[in-house]
């Protein structure tokens, strides 16, 4: 839920529509990293779960090429974590997979005779899981081993126009990213691209065909950024340049184009805090996005009917950061959840419960416990920044760290 998660890849579960697929028509091998197959079941298993997001909602070539290239992206992080000796805990597997018996009202053996009358290998289903958990994990550590912000930077930032001015602003965004291994063929590629953009479907279908960025698959859009969290590439600009297509820009990773489709700015001065709580549950291998909003809606009759919102979302909350704590998520600054969440926490009122509503991350019932506005402290504004420009430095840190992987790697992919 917090900022961070942008980059949190979603979990590799399969849908039920995807587990009664005939999978002897799509098995096969699509790619080899290293010594790791990446399997054709591995693709279409993949698009059930994104086929909400993509452009037109259909398998093309180049929504195929973009799946793979997602799952050699994942893997040579999974490899590369492996390599240095991470691994997933046992306990965060285990408290993963309980979470999803506990939803289904199951213990650990009724879940495993429920995946097994699906279809589904828990060995593989414990695996995807593990893998999910261990690509988090070697992110953050790349994060915090490349990211250092100096004292001074934290000075200059908070002394700057971008955070006495940006702190508020948002904008919603579509990204296209040519990455500068050749620096020539990019520059002209861009511009070749550049040139064939009249309209917001035409660099949807540019993104989806050409961008090298994390979200091309769903047509480059980044969804709704705060601006002091952008690159100050992006953000001069975006200052600068009308747009709606902004760009090209030329960065370390290579070009850049952006579309705007909206911008917004907060009217309020003072801080306003929210103390919320809330339950999250996520679609998963046995249960798709409908029969998840169904058990969300149970949740919330539950909570009409008298529940304890603190024990419900400890018994079924998926948010792993705050289940222990009764979904207790404290003082909630603006900016700091998606704005969906950020949406509906400012439309409830003290003492009373959200009914069900989704985000990217599945379907959440919230509590609002109360409001604030509160003076910031130098420590608390310290924080922020460091934070805003730790944003502003992660996609091109986790894109160089990425290209390194490339490589080293031996990626095979395979003539479809």
């Amino acid at each position: 839920m917090k900022l961070f998660s942008f980059f949190v890849l979603m979990l590799t579960f399969s849908s039920l529509q995807t587990v009664q697929a005939d999978t002897s028509k799509i098995d096969g091998i699509a790619a080899i990293i290293d010594s790791t197959p990446i399997l054709e079941s591995d693709i279409q298993n993949r698009f059930q779960i994104v086929k909400d997001r993509v452009p037109g909602g259909i398998m093309s070539d180049n929504i195929h090429r973009q799946i793979l290239n997602q799952l050699v992206d994942e893997t040579l992080q999974a490899n590369y974590a492996e390599k240095i000796g991470m691994r997933a805990s046992s306990s965060d597997v285990d408290n993963a997979i309980l979470g999803v018996a506990k939803n289904m009202n199951l213990d650990l053996q009724g879940l495993k005779t429920v995946l097994a009358s699906k279809g589904i290998n828990y060995s593989r289903y414990r695996k995807q899981i593990e893998h999910e958990i261990l690509i988090n994990n070697i992110k953050r550590e790349i994060i915090k081993r490349r990211i250092v912000i100096s004292e001074q930077e934290i000075d200059d930032y908070m002394s700057s126009e971008t955070s006495i001015t940006k702190d508020k602003d948002q904008v919603h965004l579509r990204h296209i990213l040519i990455r500068a291994s050749n620096p020539e063929e990019a520059k002209a590629e861009i511009n070749t691209i550049t040139q064939q953009i009249q309209n917001e479907n035409d660099f949807i279908q540019q993104a989806v065909a050409k961008s090298a960025g994390q979200f091309a698959i769903e047509g480059g859009d980044l969804g709704w950024r705060p601006m002091n969290q952008l690159p100050p590439l992006f953000v001069r600009a975006l200052d600068t340049e009308q747009g709606p297509l902004v760009g090209p820009l030329q960065s370390n990773a290579g070009y850049h184009l952006l579309w705007v489709i909206d911008k917004r700015s907060a009217s309020v001065t003072l801080q306003q805090q929210t103390k919320t709580r809330h339950i999250l549950v996520r679609p998963n291998e046995i249960r798709d996005m409908a029969q998840t909003q169904a058990f969300a809606d149970e949740l919330y009759n539950k909570l009409q009917n008298g529940a304890d919102f603190a024990e419900l979302a400890k018994e079924y909350s998926e948010d792993q950061g705050s289940t222990l704590q009764g979904g207790d998520l404290g003082w909630v600054t603006p900016g700091t959840m998606v704005p969906a969440f950020e949406d509906m926490m400012n439309e409830t009122t003290v003492g009373q419960v959200s009914k069900p509503f989704r985000t990217q991350f599945g379907w959440h019932i919230l509590q609002v416990e109360g409001r604030r506005e509160a003076d910031i402290s130098d420590q608390v504004k310290r924080s922020n920044a460091k934070q805003a420009l730790t944003k502003q430095k992660q996609d091109i840190v986790l894109g160089n760290w990425l290209d390194e992987l490339r490589a080293d790697a031996f990626i095979d992919i395979k003539d479809k």
